[in-house]
């Protein structure tokens, strides 16, 4: 064999090596790109989620000046999120959306209506986001116990 020939080969076999272990750990490092971006995406949604239940705590509180400083920041944050839910979830995002004004509103005049409003969005919320949606309606206690026969 001549030395072109012989040096084509091993470069040829080193590049074959290079490829071998740089592939499976691109595909490796792609994977868990996604997984990243998608567990910052749950984060953000859970973020928001606590700020919502923030704002309704402050609202109960009476603190409506503080409820409504939060219910902004969730309004800005929801739109930030919205192209990067489910179709089903940017439905819910632009129900909640479409309240902003008189939510805003009603937390400005101090309105105590307004946390029956931040109750109604944070259950939507947390029904379009969560794995287990939370019951409509409060589930009826246990059935009494049934009286002996006399």
């Amino acid at each position: 064999m001549d030395r072109n020939r012989i040096i084509t080969i091993a470069v040829g076999a080193a590049l074959l090596g290079f490829l071998l272990g740089f592939l499976p750990q691109w595909s490796r490092a792609n994977g868990l790109r996604d997984s990243l971006e998608d567990t910052r995406l749950q984060l953000r949604t859970a973020q928001i989620e606590n700020r919502i239940g923030a704002a309704l705590a402050e609202s109960l509180r009476s603190n409506y000046e503080r409820s409504r400083q939060l219910m902004t920041t969730v309004f800005s944050d929801l739109q930030a999120v919205r192209g990067q839910v489910s179709p089903a979830q940017q439905k819910e995002v632009d129900a909640i959306l479409a309240q902003r004004d008189e939510i805003i509103t009603l937390l400005a005049r101090a309105a105590p209506e307004s946390s029956q409003r931040l109750m109604l969005i944070h259950t939507r919320y947390h029904n379009a986001f969560s794995g287990d949606p939370a019951p409509a309606t409060t589930p009826a206690g246990p059935a009494p116990p049934a009286r002996p026969a006399s």
